[in-house]
């Protein structure tokens, strides 16, 4: 009986190291720059702003998380003042490996634009979806770098549908592995 014991034992000792290969962090948070390309809906052609872009992840496991995305984005092309501001919130699916994790996401949320130019200003707040996904590489158990993100972002601003595209790159911060 003994020898079954000691077995048992042996066996769990040597699954240790696959259970410690699980490990993935309970939460994430990453910010940095981001680039967005504005549809102007065919008004003046694409535009270009820049800016930031912020998320904050809940892991649930090792492949499944939920997003919170925040971003704001800047610029003054053809002498308007454009300042763009987006929420979203949603599931992320990440493959994890010791060295990369590819990502994927659908976001949904809002976005908010506001212009002013020669004293006259406006704004509006519609729903905004996006769908991309990224590259983060680890750097330690708590640091990494967002080598890319890359984002279709939807609006829906003045009746119109907006097809934006945004490029993000950052630094990552995990907590609680």
């Amino acid at each position: 009986m003994n020898k079954y014991i000691v077995m048992l034992g042996i066996l769990l000792m040597a699954a240790l190291p696959l259970l410690a290969q699980d490990a993935f962090p309970r939460g994430q948070v990453f910010g940095g720059y981001s680039y967005l390309s504005v549809d102007t809906s065919g008004l003046s052609g694409r535009k270009s702003l820049n800016g930031w872009n912020g998320q904050g992840s809940v892991n649930f496991n090792k492949w499944l998380g939920i997003t919170g995305d925040f971003g704001g984005y800047y610029g003054s092309p053809n002498h308007v003042t454009l300042h763009d501001y987006s929420f979203l919130f949603g599931p992320t699916l990440t493959y994890r490996t010791e060295h990369v994790a590819p990502f994927f996401h659908a976001l949904f949320g809002g976005n908010h634009i506001n212009a002013s130019t020669k004293g006259a200003t406006g704004g509006n707040t519609a729903f905004a979806m996006a769908f991309g996904g990224g590259l983060d590489l680890p750097v330690g158990e708590h640091f990494g770098v967002r080598l890319a993100q890359v984002d279709w972002l939807r609006t829906q601003h003045f009746s119109t549908s907006q097809n934006n595209i945004r490029l993000s790159t950052g630094i990552m911060f995990n907590f609680g592995k």
